[in-house]
């Protein structure tokens, strides 16, 4: 009997495991969520199943409506829903489910931003300039929601493929002082007080435990080191039961996570998106497609990006910036998107040393 290949079980395995740690947890720190997440969990396992199994030639033939269709549901956001907390990120669906569509603008916008760098080298100014103006009316739209932490983890996701291109380092270093003076405009006029206040009350550690604004990443600390080595335990984590611990099922299911079951628990957790990555990684380099590597590129991108950002600000490295923990916080959209992508690198790796025809005419 021929043996199955690990190239078709490793991530649906590795997903599935995501799937019962993130329901247990959600299940420990708010019930009435966990249902949810499961319903969420199926609808992101038949996503990555039928993205797995579709042509690739199909995907890459259509990447301009999944483009545009992106575009469209930024835009319906200022026009179909209000303001929640202030920002206007989501589209409701009848009463029940919102859908936040700057959590798609990676995997479908990644098509045509990996397609062009695959087909046009990005070192002239007139492809780069077309490079960046493909990542650019996403962005902005993101940006202007506001949210500014999808908008880094966007463009650094997609931003990546400039960096392995055979771009010219004087452009590389033109695009470095271009990104530096959009910070500096961006904390004059974008960012908010509030958002400013997260940044400034970190950096002044010596009075973390007194500012409101660093209220959070104080109790997702206390909540990180009262989980000890082995945890207090399912159902035992008094900082996330007694809702000290804010957002403890989305930005801080970590903290949450953490002081249940304690430093080994987080090692193995942290061990498995390590797993994830160095597989995927390991194919951006066997396989010399240049669209299939640079799309693995930006999964790889955005998975590290995210969780060392939301790991980072629940033990108090990095300023909190709303940044969820891929596979395990609570929502759908983030979940679902991130199945989508992970459908389409199954599919990348799965043709692996197949002839698929990629030029599209």
């Amino acid at each position: 009997m021929p043996t199955t290949p690990i190239k078709y079980f490793f991530i649906p395995a590795v997903m599935v495991s995501f799937a019962l740690i993130s329901v247990i947890t959600l299940k420990s720190i708010a019930p009435e969520l966990a249902t949810e997440q499961l319903i969420f969990w199926l609808i992101g396992l038949g996503t990555f199943f039928w993205f797995s199994k579709i042509n690739l030639r199909t995907l890459i033939k259509y990447r301009f409506f999944f483009y545009w269709g992106v575009i469209i549901l930024l835009t319906l956001t200022f026009v179909n829903t209000g303001l929640t907390r202030g920002t206007a990120r989501w589209i409701k669906i009848g009463t029940l489910f919102s859908v936040q569509p700057s959590q798609l603008a990676i995997p479908l916008v990644g098509l045509s931003a990996a397609y062009f760098a695959s087909k046009n080298k990005l070192n002239t100014l007139q492809n780069i300039g077309k490079f960046l103006g493909i990542l650019s009316l996403p962005g902005l739209l993101i940006l202007a929601e506001p949210d500014l932490g999808t908008t880094i983890l966007y463009l650094l996701s997609l931003g990546i493929i400039l960096f392995i291109s055979e771009i010219n380092y004087k452009y590389l270093l033109s695009l470095f002082s271009a990104g530096l003076l959009s910070i500096i405009f961006a904390w004059m006029v974008v960012l908010k007080p509030y958002q400013k206040d997260r940044i400034t009350s970190f950096m002044n550690a010596q009075q973390q435990e007194q500012q409101a604004s660093n209220y959070n990443s104080y109790q997702a600390q206390i909540a990180v080191g009262s989980g000890g080595w082995y945890g207090k335990g399912l159902g035992h984590g008094s900082q996330s039961h007694l809702r000290f611990l804010p957002e403890r099922q989305t930005d801080f299911i970590f903290a949450s996570f953490a002081e249940e079951w304690g430093f080994l628990g987080s090692m193995i957790l942290l061990l498995l998106y390590f797993a994830l990555n160095f597989y995927l990684l390991r194919y951006i380099f066997k396989i010399k497609d240049k669209f299939k590597s640079y799309y693995l590129l930006i999964i790889v991108t955005m998975i590290s990006l995210q969780t060392f950002v939301n790991v980072g600000m629940n033990i108090g490295l990095l300023p909190i910036t709303g940044i969820t923990l891929p596979l395990m916080s609570y929502g759908g959209s983030s979940l679902v998107s991130i199945c989508l992508m992970l459908g389409i690198g199954q599919n990348i790796i799965s043709g692996h040393k197949k002839k698929i025809v990629m030029e599209i005419k």
